[in-house]
């Protein structure tokens, strides 16, 4: 809030990790203290949800069984029960930006 504040920037880019969801992100936008008061909406908006796209392991993430505690270069939490393929599907739903990645290490077959 108090970045917001300074008036120094037109906009803030805010990057997750790899395996994190966009809901609880977006959510903090609209988020209120214990009186109500909004804590950032009153002073930001979210504008626009990005998700980057590797298109080299999309495919074959996409039909894996993984759980992301599966890939420990992941760095998801022991208990953590998302597999590899519904944070894939939570991530490209939600945003309305996807950046195809490694276009260039891929072909149209």
């Amino acid at each position: 809030k108090e970045l917001a504040l300074e008036k120094r920037f037109d906009y803030l880019l805010i990057e997750s990790t790899g395996i994190s969801e966009p809901m609880p992100v977006a959510s903090t936008f609209d988020a209120k203290d214990q009186e109500g008061r909004q804590l950032l909406g009153n002073v930001s908006v979210l504008d626009t949800c990005v998700t980057v796209i590797d298109c080299v392991n999309f495919l074959k993430d996409f039909t894996c069984a993984d759980k992301a505690v599966d890939r420990k270069d992941l760095g998801a939490e022991e208990g953590d029960e998302r597999t590899i393929v519904d944070l894939l599907i939570d991530q490209a739903e939600f945003a309305n930006v996807l950046v195809l990645n490694k276009t260039d290490l891929v072909s149209s077959e």
